[in-house]
């Protein structure tokens, strides 16, 4: 018959394993601080290997994931395309996103477009920049799978009316919230006529300045321009000297004049009056003895007198 082992000595032994490992960092620890002192400072000197911090990538990551925005209302009926178009892009704003037009087609009769196909502003391929030069910038597109398209249809109920079909409501990208220090989508600082207008009027009748008209297209359409920067104004205002530059070479052409000179064509309207005509006397003839000749109108090349 086998001899069985005492579970009691078994436990003992276990329990000293247990001990003598627990023990062993311990002792490792001490004979690291009984090392000698020229010991510690060779180790000190050794060079320790460390990490190169990685460059920042200036193409993070995209969030992958599946947000519904709003779409704009589809229940509404617009006379012409710039009312749906200013109506969608406004309640869009307050969504959090931006609409552009991505393409036109089936034109009528007379050349004018009765659909227009709309996207969320960060559709499309985002591309890495290979640009060597100051500006850190990239690329702002998402992929954002969101899309619309605006119809005219003659049909009743429409009656030859614009509205909005949503094709796809989802955005992979998160809305903007006017938070500081977060880019500003470039469709919320665009300057539509309205804002040139009081832009060019602001600028040469009062003669503000480029921080004052800032200040003052934000205050005086509110909302609309709240996030236009100088910037912004500066290059509208180029924008519009060069229209006027080009409008007035071109009637200068038609005039016959240069077109190629930097100049702007005074219209008729603000140019001074003519001078009233003046009655202007002529001198009676001279009598033939009394001529004399104009020295200026002798030659030179005579001999000079003796004095």
């Amino acid at each position: 018959m086998a001899h069985q082992p005492n579970s009691h000595a078994q436990g003992q032994y276990m329990q000293q394993q247990f001990t003598h490992q627990a023990q062993l960092p311990q002792q490792n620890h001490m004979q690291q601080q009984q090392q000698h002192p020229l010991q510690q400072v060779h180790q000190s000197l050794q060079p320790h290997p460390q990490t190169q911090p990685q460059p920042p990538s200036r193409n993070p990551p995209r969030p992958n994931f599946q947000m519904s925005l709003l779409p704009p209302p589809q229940d509404r009926l617009y006379p012409d395309f710039t009312t749906l178009l200013t109506d969608v892009k406004s309640f869009a704003r307050t969504q959090g996103y931006a609409v552009v037009i991505g393409s036109s087609l089936n034109r009528d009769s007379e050349g004018n477009y009765r659909r227009y196909n709309l996207s969320c502003a960060k559709g499309g391929k985002s591309y890495a920049s290979h640009s060597k030069g100051i500006r850190n910038t990239r690329s702002t597109k998402t992929g954002c799978p969101m899309r619309m398209k605006a119809v005219q249809e003659k049909a009743h109920p429409y009656d030859d009316k614009w509205h909005v079909v949503v094709q796809c409501a989802e955005h992979n990208h998160e809305p903007f919230t006017g938070e500081p220090g977060v880019s500003v989508p470039a469709q919320f600082r665009k300057i539509e006529p309205d804002g040139a207008r009081w832009l060019m009027i602001m600028h040469r009748e009062a003669q503000l300045t480029l921080r004052q008209l800032t200040i003052g297209i934000r205050i005086s359409f509110g909302e609309k321009y709240q996030y236009v920067k100088k910037s912004d104004v500066r290059n509208m205002l180029a924008k519009m000297k060069r229209e006027e530059e080009r409008k007035a070479a071109q009637l200068a052409a038609q005039q016959g004049l240069p077109s190629n000179v930097p100049y702007t064509i005074i219209p008729q309207q603000h140019q001074p009056p003519p001078p009233p005509p003046v009655s202007v006397q002529q001198m009676p003839a001279l009598p033939e003895g009394m001529h004399v000749p104009d020295p200026d109108l002798e030659s030179d090349d005579d001999e000079v007198e003796n004095l």
